[in-house]
This record gives structure tokens, C-alpha cells and sequence, in this order.
């Protein structure tokens, strides 16, 4: 996803495979969460905790690009 792209879906973790940075992720019922994903790492499971059959689907936006920290830990050992 480029930044400030949205879709929506029901399935999040699926929707955000192999993606990298921040992404706001809006619930059915309005409730806003943050989720960071990295190269190399994956989201093995995210459920919805209602109690109700989900039946709408999730926003994901895209709100920031992924920080490149390999250049961050060269700085600060060289210091």
C-alpha cells in the first residue's frame, strides 16, 4: 500500500501480508487501532473479540512508511 491508502476488509492480517509500516486500522464499531508490520515478520493471528458475527468490514489506512533503524544503530555506535 502506498501511504494514506485505504481498504477495507474483513480479514486484517491477510490484508496487510507482506506490507511494512503503520497502518490505523478502524473497527466495525469505530474503535481506531495501530498496527506496525516489518519485513521478515508476520501477523500469525488477529481475531475479532466481539461478540457479534462480524459482518462489516474493517478500514485499514496506511499512515506511515516503514523507519529504517539499520542506519539509526550505525549512527549511535559511532557516537
Amino acid at each position: 500500500m502506498k501511504l494514506n491508502d485505504s481498504i477495507s476488509t474483513y480479514d486484517v492480517a491477510e490484508a496487510l501480508q507482506g506490507e511494512t509500516g503503520k497502518f490505523e486500522v478502524t473497527s466495525p464499531n469505530g474503535e481506531r487501532y495501530f498496527v506496525t508490520t516489518q519485513p521478515g515478520h508476520s501477523i500469525i493471528s488477529l481475531e475479532w473479540a466481539g461478540s457479534e458475527l462480524n459482518l462489516q468490514p474493517f478500514l485499514v489506512r496506511k499512515i506511515a512508511q516503514p523507519i529504517a533503524t539499520e542506519g539509526r544503530s550505525k549512527r549511535s555506535a559511532a557516537a
